[in-house]
């Protein structure tokens, strides 16, 4: 498989396998409390969805009335009964009670009174101490409720006050029957609409298929029986939930009895320290105002469902695989453009569907857009990494390893250009003595192998004394030191190299007496230079060009196989540390002045570089 094409197919099977994990996660229900705290950011929208009016008023037992009408369990259940009768003259059509009469107290027979004349009072009932809490949400057992007094209950429509908290604390859903004895007890919220609609009976049907049938409507519920209530149907700022009434306003007249005409109105507890409080998507709420959004829900038939668990799996496959392509195939900018706008999409996706009541998981399709960007990513710069070492590895092949990392960080950084920079180098040239008579003897491929073989042990030794070889002329070699990196002390790298690859190819002949003899003259010169590189903007080329370079080659081609020349400024600076003799003066082409050269003798003791240990002269 072709690089590129490996890959795109790897870069695929990243995201895939990241949309896979993630998915187990879902199915696992790894993280449910960061799954249903995200699910509540569905519920920020400042309207309800339906433009329908709210059909509840709250009356709140506040702070207000308990200053003016005192200790609550202090109130006679007269209070509550002229509370009632102000309803009925108020057209209310429904009364409901977040307030539990289960004992005695004075005034009973009032209330008692009152219920029955008004004959629209629904009353809850509350689960009992003995009962196991968990067995809320477990409908299919049985629960003990505590009732209110009998005298109060057979004039009146019951439902159950029992809300349902997420592990997380949050009270998201309602328990839309619960089972007691052999029948169920409907929500209190069920039972007030169905006496706002003048049912003949609250239950009408049994669950089926995920749903309840009631008034025409089908509210979806769990495999616990559980609603989701919609709090957006209450999520107005002047809704029961934020413009509660205050109970003895109602009672002093100062409430608009127009407020209450043909509405729900329900009553409970909202003062401070005293009112039941849960966390819902909305924020803070009393238990009274999540029973009257449950009751909107109903009324309005905004209701919300899950959607199938197989959409969330596709969702986060088909977008960890979007977001894999995207980060294989775009830039670092656009990709996270694209990545951005692909999140943004989806969150757009999921407000349009909760409108139409379906509730998309809002924390593993996401997290599958960022897990498999960061994954994917990651596994680009690593194969880009790889794939640069590579490079600069076979790159060295053809230039000086220190030539392919100065192209490769130029190229990182935006600088390769034309042009050099004028600095002292040494260079040396090897050059193979009667080549052109080898060459007639030897059939080409032979010629090569033989070649190769000394032309790699001059090339071996110029790299370990820290030089660059800068180009190959058919049967000659050209090396540059203090270029493109600085070496210390570069006439005597060079002249070590020189000796090195002298001596390592009499090796050769020795061990091989068979093998071809090639021998190299060696010339050397240090000088000033250009070095930089050269050539045109498509086609360019490393080297170093100038009169030294010249010098270097003039030498090379006087000095004898087996020899290393050097010239006087090349000497001069090694001169400490090298045993040479001078020779004749020269007369190079190209050059009028005479030059001056040496021929190596040796290397003096002390002239070690790097731990090694000089030959002593």
């Amino acid at each position: 498989m072709r690089p590129k094409r490996k890959r795109f197919v790897v870069g695929l099977v990243i995201a895939l396998s990241i949309g896979g994990m993630f998915c187990a996660a879902f199915l696992l229900n790894l993280f449910s409390g960061s799954e249903l705290r995200s699910r509540d950011l569905l519920f920020v929208a400042p309207e309800h969805q339906n433009g329908q009016p709210d059909m509840v008023r709250l009356i709140a037992i506040d702070d207000q009335s308990l200053a003016e009408l005192g200790n609550l369990s202090l109130w006679p259940r007269s209070y509550y009964a002229e509370l009632i009768d102000i309803l009925v003259k108020a057209k209310a059509r429904v009364i409901v009670f977040d307030v539990l009469f289960a004992e005695p107290a004075p005034g009973d027979e009032e209330l008692a009174r009152a219920i029955k004349d008004a004959g629209n009072v629904v009353l809850p009932i509350v689960e009992s101490a003995t009962s196991n809490n968990s067995t809320v949400s477990e409908t299919a057992w049985s629960v003990d409720f505590v009732r209110p007094l009998s005298i109060f209950e057979e004039n009146a429509a019951i439902g159950h006050a029992s809300v349902l908290p997420d592990g997380d604390g949050g009270v998201r859903r309602l328990p839309i029957v619960i089972r007691s004895g052999e029948g169920y007890e409907p929500a209190l919220a069920l039972t007030a609409v169905a006496k706002y609609l003048r049912r003949p009976a609250v239950l009408e049907s049994p669950i089926e298929g995920g749903s309840l049938a009631f008034a025409g409507r089908l509210i979806p519920v769990d495999n616990k029986n559980d609603m989701f209530i919609n709090y957006t149907s209450t999520a107005t700022k002047d809704s029961v939930v934020s413009r509660p009434i205050s109970f003895v306003d109602v009672l002093g007249g100062g409430a608009n009895p127009a407020a209450f005409e043909d509405k729900i109105v329900i009553i409970g507890a909202a003062a401070s320290g005293l009112a039941d409080e849960f966390w819902t998507p909305l924020g803070r709420m009393k238990g009274v105002q999540i029973h009257a959004s449950a009751i909107e829900t109903i009324l309005k038939a905004d209701f919300l469902r899950l959607s199938a668990p197989s959409l969330s799996l596709a969702s986060i496959l088909a977008l960890a695989l979007l977001s894999g392509l995207v980060a294989l195939r775009l830039r670092v900018r656009w990709a996270i453009l694209s990545v951005s706008s692909l999140a943004v999409g989806y969150f757009l996706a999921a407000s349009v569907f909760f409108d139409k009541g379906v509730m998309l998981n809002m924390f593993y399709p996401p997290l599958a857009i960022v897990g498999a960007f960061v994954g994917v990513s990651l596994y680009n710069v690593a194969t880009e990494r790889s794939q640069r070492d590579r490079l600069t590895k076979t790159f060295g092949r053809y230039v000086s390893p220190s030539v392919a990392s100065r192209v490769s960080l130029a190229l990182d950084q935006g600088e390769l250009r034309l042009g050099g920079d004028e600095q002292e180098i040494t260079v040396a040239f090897a050059d193979v003595r009667g080549f052109t008579g080898i060459a007639k003897r030897l059939p080409p491929q032979r010629l090569m192998e033989v070649l190769n073989r000394h032309l790699a042990i001059v090339m071996q030794s110029v790299l370990k004394y820290e030089g660059m070889v800068n180009k190959f002329g058919g049967d000659s070699v050209m090396a540059v030191w203090n270029a493109p990196t600085v070496c210390e002390r570069h006439p005597l790298l060079a002249i070590r190299a020189a000796m090195a690859a002298q001596d390592a190819i009499r090796e050769l002949h020795e061990k091989e007496p068979t093998l071809l003899r090639m021998d190299f003259g060696i010339g050397i010169n240090t000088g000033m230079a250009i070095a930089g590189n050269v050539g045109s903007e498509d086609r360019m080329e490393y080297s170093v060009i100038g009169d030294a370079v010249n010098t270097a080659a003039r030498l090379t081609a006087a000095a004898p196989g087996g020899k290393v020349w050097l010239s006087a400024d090349t000497f001069e600076l090694a001169k400490d540390y090298v045993s040479a003799k001078p020779l004749s003066s020269l007369q190079v082409k190209g050059k009028e002045e005479i030059v001056v050269a040496y021929e190596v003798v040796g290397i003096r003791s002390g002239a070690s570089l790097s731990g090694e240990e000089s030959a002593t002269v």
